[in-house]
């Protein structure tokens, strides 16, 4: 999976250290400026979920319906 990390150089290198102790990190681009005038960056990780890591339990990702204003 790629995963699209934004934030500080800093936020961004601290944050792919971190996600070695879930997923297996395949690779780690070097980062891209944001666009506009901004201090963020966008950093890509390309991952696997680390199979000797032991199953946890399942999140269910749920979307809000709600009718949008003016339908």
């Amino acid at each position: 999976m790629k995963l699209r990390l934004e934030g500080t150089p800093a936020e961004c290198e601290q944050a792919a250290a971190l996600l070695v102790h879930t997923f297996e990190v395949v690779s780690v681009s070097d980062p891209y400026p944001n666009r506009g005038r901004s201090r963020l960056v966008r950093v890509y990780v390309e991952a696997r979920l680390d199979p000797a890591e032991p199953p946890r339990p399942r999140v269910t990702l749920h979307r809000l319906d709600r009718e949008l204003p003016g339908r």
